[in-house]
């Protein structure tokens, strides 16, 4: 049974007689899935032992997130070396694995890999196999929402919110699909459903707070990320956008705060750096934004918006040929930065030589 949305996961009737297998480490994991052999055996047996082993490799069933979150190395590797087991075994055979569980348990394997194209055809396929079991319908959805097929992804949410009504995960993560689309204030309903059924989930709590705050509702926006953050302090987003609603209201101080502790969790976070140099730069203090757009280049060098900001910062402090230089980048990285094309033709108006061949 999960325990987050209270749904029992697959499973199949050959495993219900097979006691569950002394947990190993991944490296043991690795090395029990390389030497499986799959040649001149029962497709059934191979399904139980691949199984077996998924069960102790900490792969969801259940995927919440999107983009898959950060996945350690072993895991990363335990997930490449199942896949390559497993079409092994369908060259075998000749035929695509035809068990839920298992074909639920390697979706989320290339989810995890961020091959979202492969997991959405496990998980398809898994659907295909059981139209009763949401669990697969909604992951199907994640692929899709990770690949950008919203419209695809609002479907299949729904028919997993058919299947199962309460299914908190599938309402917000519905909504969050439909924030992609520009369609923020109809998804507020399916976050504040998700919320009906957990208000303990600081991922709709963190999802509404975002919508509200693009929205221009910073008030609501900061009771929802403050809730976010009471049930999981170390939320670097939410940190992140907790800064912004303090900063649009006004809280520059607060805002700063906010970004330092998003930093004291993650040294290298891109987006508290640069949102620190521009509290910085609103209170004129260049230097220090300066330092801190550098720091936010240094983790994200292909950010134009960082190299912007940096460019307008050294053309205030007096050094214009640096300045050029920096809005030159910002422009390859990104021909329509218009801010940039604007500030560097007054550059040349005043003087300064084109070296940049454009």
């Amino acid at each position: 049974m999960c325990k987050k949305c209270k749904q029992p996961l697959p499973r199949t009737a050959r495993l219900a007689a097979v006691p569950p297998p002394e947990r190993r480490n991944s490296r043991e994991l690795v090395e029990e899935l390389r030497s499986l052999d799959i040649v001149g055996r029962d497709e059934s047996e191979v399904t139980v032992e691949l199984l077996q082993i998924l069960r102790q490799a900490d792969l969801p069933m259940l995927i919440e997130r999107f983009p898959a979150s950060d996945v350690s190395d072993a895991q990363k590797f335990l997930a490449e070396v199942v896949d390559e087991k497993l079409d092994e075994m369908e060259k075998h055979v000749e035929a695509p694995v035809k068990d839920t569980g298992l074909l639920v348990l390697l979706g989320s394997a290339a989810y995890l890999l961020g091959d979202y194209q492969k997991a959405l055809e496990r998980f398809s396929a898994a659907t295909e196999l059981d139209r009763a079991d949401p669990l697969p319908e909604y992951d199907r959805a994640m692929a899709l929402l990770s690949l950008e097929k919203y419209d695809d992804a609002i479907e299949s949410f729904t028919r997993a919110i058919t299947l199962k009504p309460d299914f908190e995960q599938a309402w917000a993560n519905k909504g969050r699909a439909m924030v992609a689309q520009g369609r923020g204030k109809e998804a507020l309903e399916y976050f504040e459903r998700a919320l009906c059924l957990d208000r303990n989930d600081p991922d709709a709590w963190f999802e509404k707070g975002v919508t509200e705050e693009d929205m221009g509702q910073f008030e609501e926006a900061l009771r929802c990320l403050d809730v976010a953050l009471k049930l999981r302090p170390d939320f670097v987003q939410a940190w992140n956008y907790k800064g912004d609603a303090l900063f649009h209201i006004g809280k520059p101080n607060e805002a700063l705060n906010a970004y330092q502790a998003a930093l004291k969790i993650r040294p290298h976070d891109f987006e508290a750096w640069n949102n620190t140099g521009i509290v910085h730069f609103s209170r004129k203090e260049l230097e220090k934004a300066l330092d801190a757009f550098n720091k936010a280049l240094m983790i994200r060098t292909e950010s134009d918006d960082a190299w912007l900001n940096k460019a307008t910062v050294l053309e205030l402090l007096g050094n214009p040929e640096e300045a050029l230089a920096c809005y030159d980048r910002a422009l390859r990285l990104n021909p329509e930065c218009e801010a940039a094309r604007k500030a560097r033709e007054k550059l040349y108006e005043m003087g300064l030589e084109d070296k940049s061949g454009g």
